[in-house]
């Protein structure tokens, strides 16, 4: 999980600029703090299947409890502040940079570079990151 330093704490808090890598990181946590939050539809009580182990030789001798992770009050806040930034970018920048976060979210890995670039129609996942970083840079001028 990414966790953001005090330099880019203050800078959001105040009229700062944020470097161009604070704004990879600040995108990349939103994208888990989005995934953090409840669904909008709420289960019914009868329609779901109830959580089990999944090894084969563990039928029926453990109990399992799923963790449910849950997003921060100042998690929630730098979400809405990528949200709010995301909108004074293009919409192609903006889908980008959101399929990107949303690729690398909860990966030690970082982004799927490849299955983007399928996505958008490119041969080459190296298009794709300079796409990436460019957006990012023009993200970084207009603030």
């Amino acid at each position: 999980m990414i966790s953001l330093d005090e330099k880019t704490e203050k800078a959001l808090r105040s009229s700062q600029k944020i470097a161009v890598d604070q704004l990879h990181d600040l995108f990349l946590e939103a994208a888990e703090t989005e995934r953090k939050l409840p669904g909008v539809f709420r289960k019914q009580k009868m329609v779901h299947w109830p959580d089990y182990v999944r090894e084969w030789a563990a039928y029926g001798y453990s109990s399992f409890q799923p963790q449910r992770l849950k997003a921060t009050p100042e998690q929630i806040t730098r979400l809405d502040y990528a949200v709010t930034m995301g909108l004074s970018m293009s919409e192609a920048d903006r889908r980008l940079i959101w399929a990107v976060a949303h690729s690398a979210a909860f990966r030690d890995r970082g982004p799927k570079w490849t299955q983007i670039a399928k996505i958008l129609g490119l041969n080459d996942p190296r298009i794709v990151k300079r796409r990436y970083q460019d957006s990012l840079v023009r993200l970084y001028y207009k603030l």
